[in-house]
């Protein structure tokens, strides 16, 4: 008669680490809401309400997947926690710009988030599926043995990094390939050392390696005066090391928080001193400790981020991913004021999928958010080509459909995330498909774009991710037989 085995310790400890962080993950949002109630300057119930709604709708899939000890890429789940920071938070603490609008503008936004939210999370949910078999998907594109070397892919991105933001040894028609070339190879390695680290596979060198490279990466990311690159390389990296060691980072978390907001607050008056016009002042390497030095100054200056001037609602949209605010301005403006778009900042997607090689004068990604920005009277057809403004999804949708297109919005990325995650599940780290997650995974917090330039930055990505290793794998499969 044989006895049954009881589960690997490895497998118990894993389910133990993920139920600890479930009740971490319940107790932060039980205390944020208790902590936004408390603060909020909001008096109507239904504005608390729904901003408490759009809170946990946004954490409910996290605390899922943790509850879970669920082995995929937390891909949706990164995807809804955005909507804390982006929606959640500016409605509930009554942020300025979103609360100078009506306060009926202001309850319809926040209703056209939570009926993206609802249908995206549902769909989620009730997606079924079994995960990929095909060889060409499932098996390994690269051996186990490149795991050894995506330290070194750490220290070509950070070279190519300074070569691109501190010499002139780039052309600036190689620029584009190279630096999609250089990112995807970041971004991978950068996530497969947290997550070997957070294994506790990395010996004490290979952490400061790793740290050291971090550290340098987002210093010169931070020197073009972008936050946003940086920050996505850290939360990257944050979540590789969640996803396998299934412990929050809290000391790290706690010095890196203060730091950006610190840069944050002072971004606008850097750039009113190093953006001149069409003319950009870039500090060389020797430069950087007076340039953060100063940086850190303005950040603790009150004036550091021109709180005192009065600016237009477009600069103020402009200067930050204000997608909440954004969200009030197309409610509010939309239908009463201008018509629906019907599709047209969509109907430039299908060519992205050309190659530009083959289409030198296919429409630009950028056109949708050009679109939008000047339909909602934002910036004028002069400058808006060298503008950005975020807008997001959610946005994007409204615009187009109205709360049609938001619903249908959450239903197909609900759906499109189970599907993708539920094919890749227990794939090979360097399967097609493992790669593909690693990829949608970094992506799912950059929810700032509009759907053109969120889908062809990742298809761009995908090309030299996926694409590399699997045109080498089918080559090497060729010669072979």
């Amino acid at each position: 008669m044989s006895v049954p085995l009881p589960p690997p310790p490895v497998q118990s400890v894993s389910r133990a680490a993920s139920q600890k962080l479930f009740r971490l993950g319940v107790a932060a949002v039980v205390a944020a809401c208790a902590y936004l109630v408390y603060l909020t300057p909001l008096k109507d119930p239904l504005e608390i309400a729904l901003g408490l709604g759009m809170l946990v709708l946004a954490a409910l899939p996290a605390l899922q997947w943790a509850r879970l000890s669920a082995p995929c890429f937390p891909a949706f789940e990164i995807f809804m926690l955005t909507g804390i920071n982006f929606y959640a938070v500016p409605m509930l603490t009554g942020q300025e710009d979103a609360f100078s609008f009506p306060d009926k503008t202001v309850n319809n936004a926040g209703l056209a988030f939570i009926a993206f939210q609802l249908p995206a999370v549902i769909a989620y949910f009730v997606t079924r599926g079994e995960r990929a078999r095909h060889p060409l998907l499932t098996e390994s594109l690269l051996p186990e043995k490149v795991l050894r070397w995506t330290q070194t892919g750490l220290w070509l991105n950070t070279l190519y990094l300074y070569v691109a933001g501190f010499t002139p040894l780039i052309p600036w028609d190689l620029a584009p390939i190279l630096r999609a070339v250089f990112i995807g190879l970041g971004i991978i390695c950068s996530f497969i050392q947290a997550r070997l680290w957070g294994e506790g596979q990395l010996s004490r060198n290979a952490k400061i390696a790793y740290c050291l490279n971090l550290a340098l990466q987002v210093i010169f990311l931070f020197s073009d005066l972008y936050l946003i690159n940086g920050i996505s390389l850290i939360v990257l990296s944050l979540i590789g090391y969640v996803t396998t060691s299934r412990r929050i980072p809290v000391i790290v978390i706690l010095v890196t928080l203060p730091v950006v907001a610190l840069l944050h607050h002072g971004k606008a008056a850097m750039r009113d001193i190093y953006w001149r016009g069409d003319e950009t002042i870039h500090p060389s390497l020797v430069e950087l400790p007076a340039f953060f030095q100063q940086w850190i100054n303005l950040g603790f200056t009150p004036s550091g981020h021109q709180t005192e001037q009065k600016k237009s609602l477009a600069a103020n949209l402009m200067e930050r991913a204000a997608l909440f605010q954004m969200l009030c301005l197309t409610v509010d403006r939309i239908p009463d004021y201008l018509p629906f778009l019907n599709g047209e900042t969509y109907k430039d997607i299908p060519a992205q999928i050309v190659p530009r090689i083959f289409w030198p004068n296919k429409p630009s990604p950028h056109q949708s958010n050009t679109r939008l920005a000047i339909y909602l009277n934002l910036v004028d057809e002069e400058s808006a080509e060298s503008v950005s403004i975020a807008f997001g999804f959610v946005c994007e949708a409204y615009a187009n459909f109205g709360y049609l297109g938001i619903i249908v919005l959450g239903l197909v990325l609900g759906w499109a995330f189970k599907r993708l995650t539920l094919l890749g599940q227990n794939a090979p780290q360097f399967s097609a498909m493992g790669l593909s997650l690693i990829l949608l995974t970094a992506w799912s917090f950059q929810v700032e774009q509009v759907l053109a330039t969120w889908l062809i930055s990742l298809l761009q990505a995908a090309v030299v991710v996926v694409g590399i290793p699997f045109a080498f794998r089918a080559l090497g499969r060729t010669s072979v037989s």
